[in-house]
């Protein structure tokens, strides 16, 4: 795959935190999914208590760019910068943040595994 379209991929994740459709969610994380992150949804989320936030999230826009892309076999790392506008009960993590996605590849798809999501000052 190409950068571009991972970085297609990273804009349909977006929309999937934007319209708050766990469904599609689902489908996208591998079962083994976890988030790392500072100042977002929390320091290490599996993918049942990602899934659970994702109604608390009321994500206004979600915009990846600056997307970068390599693969290695049926791993690829994706580095990008997101602008998240977005509340989480009573919190605001609105702001930049660098993101490093792991992707790995299950027959013809590809699967969020890991993001490590950090907060940009």
């Amino acid at each position: 795959m190409t950068t571009d379209e991972f970085a297609a991929l990273e804009k349909e994740w977006a929309g999937i935190v934007e319209r708050r459709d766990a469904e599609a969610a689902r489908a996208f994380l591998a079962d083994d999914f976890v988030l790392s992150s500072t100042g977002g949804v929390g320091p290490s989320v599996p993918k049942d208590e990602w899934l659970a936030a994702l109604d608390e999230i009321e994500t206004r826009s979600l915009e990846p760019r600056d997307v970068d892309a390599r693969v290695f076999g049926d791993v690829a790392v994706v580095s990008a910068r997101l602008r998240w506008d977005a509340t989480l009960r009573d919190q605001d993590p609105t702001g930049d943040y660098a993101v490093t996605d792991v992707f790995t590849r299950r027959g013809d798809r590809w699967l969020a595994s890991w993001r490590i999501s950090v907060r940009l000052p």
